[in-house]
């Protein structure tokens, strides 16, 4: 297809603090993946050999991106407007005449809603296509849309109380792809990226076309746990070559074991869930459904990990158990420490407007920030933020 690809990766992810304190979000690893190579997949989904990572500055060395045709450029200026701009120049260089724009942090299954949005693009006759998604699911917090019955936007919301309060369990969002041309990618890298949408919704020049699968954007650390769910769901029992899998060990059905983890004798895995890379589960330790362990991380005896994303080199220790939570790189979680899930109650002040927003839906427990050791037969969760 005659069309370049980008895939913005300029973010921290300051709404995941402190999760990202370590690793800027499109870097993160996700059942072994970096968040930037299901970008990646999307765009070849859609039939795009050409594309460029845009990253931020200083970090252009984190992206794994190894494949053919894929190159990475640093971000020029600041926020979504530079993406854009650094998107552009790259589009004119390039000679290219069209373009796609994909987010990093937002999934889809299955992993088509980029051709969806090209398909769109090429048939609608919109200069602009946005991919939109269903509000009623998920933690959205900007991008709300309203549109018409012909598909065209008329309006584009950005973050503001306003927006929350309308958009909530209604309605559509932005769902992170933009299919243009090069010429309207310029110019909605003129200003600020709501009022660039804002203005080209007035000109009646953006459509926008409804994704009918399942949908998460990644900006709180719950939502983490619902990309979990979404993408282990139908996945099927993989077991890698390089993996070790003891006689005596249980492993349940859509389970996937990466190469060089090794399950001992007496460990249970229920699945569906991720055991990475020379992650080690240990004897008599239990890893329940829809929970993914990254690469590195131990698992120590009798210990239980339920319905939570265990990050990079943690080690969770005997006898302790981890449910709902999520748990950044390098922590820690001491032998009979308990994270236990629960109705959100102690998360902190920038975050309290979240369970009003849950209500009663979603238990949840810690978020351990990277690096942090919990203390041997702590008891916490319920919305706690471990620092």
């Amino acid at each position: 297809m005659a069309m370049i690809g980008f895939v913005l990766a300029g973010g921290y992810g300051k709404r995941l603090l402190p999760l990202t304190s370590r690793t800027p979000k499109p870097f993160m690893q996700l059942l072994g993946r970096q968040l930037i190579d299901y970008s990646l997949d999307m765009l070849r989904e859609a039939g795009v050999d050409d594309v460029v990572i845009i990253a931020t500055q200083g970090f252009s060395g984190m992206a794994s991106a190894g494949r053919e045709g894929v190159r990475v450029v640093e971000q020029r200026g600041l926020d979504i407007q530079g993406a854009l701009r650094t998107a552009y120049e790259e589009a004119v260089s390039s000679k290219e005449r069209e373009a796609i724009v994909v987010y990093t942090g937002f999934l889809a299954s299955p992993n088509t809603i980029a051709k969806l949005a090209v398909e769109y693009y090429q048939t609608s006759g919109f200069p602009v296509v946005l991919a939109l998604a269903s509000a009623a699911t998920g933690l959205e917090t900007y991008g709300f849309v309203t549109v018409d019955y012909r598909g065209a936007v008329r309006d584009f919301m950005w973050e503001s109380q306003e927006a929350n309060r309308w958009g909530m369990g209604r309605g559509y969002v932005f769902g992170g792809v933009m299919v243009s041309g090069v010429e309207e990618l310029e110019e909605a890298s003129r200003r600020p990226f709501a009022e660039s949408m804002k203005s080209m919704a007035k000109q009646g020049v953006l459509g926008g076309v409804q994704w009918p699968g399942r949908w998460v954007e990644i900006g709180y650390p719950w939502d983490i746990l619902e990309a979990i769910n979404m993408l282990l769901d139908g996945a099927g029992t993989r077991i890698a070559r390089g993996a070790r899998v003891s006689r005596s060990a249980v492993v349940g059905d859509n389970v996937i074991v990466d190469e060089g983890a090794v399950i001992e004798d007496g460990a249970v895995v229920k699945g569906p869930a991720y055991i990475g890379r020379d992650v080690r589960v240990m004897s008599g330790a239990v890893v329940e459904g829809f929970s993914s362990i990254e690469q590195g991380s131990v698992i120590e005896e009798n210990a239980i990990v339920d319905r939570s994303y265990v990050g990079v080199g943690v080690r969770v220790g005997a006898l302790s158990e981890v449910r709902g939570s999520v748990v950044g790189e390098g922590a820690v979680v001491g032998p009979g420490a308990h994270l236990v899930d629960g109705y959100p109650e102690r998360l902190p002040e920038r975050l309290r407007w979240l369970a009003e927003y849950l209500g009663e839906k979603v238990k949840l427990g810690a978020v351990v920030s990277p690096g942090h050791e919990v203390q041997c037969c702590t008891v916490s969760g319920k919305g706690a933020v471990l620092p």
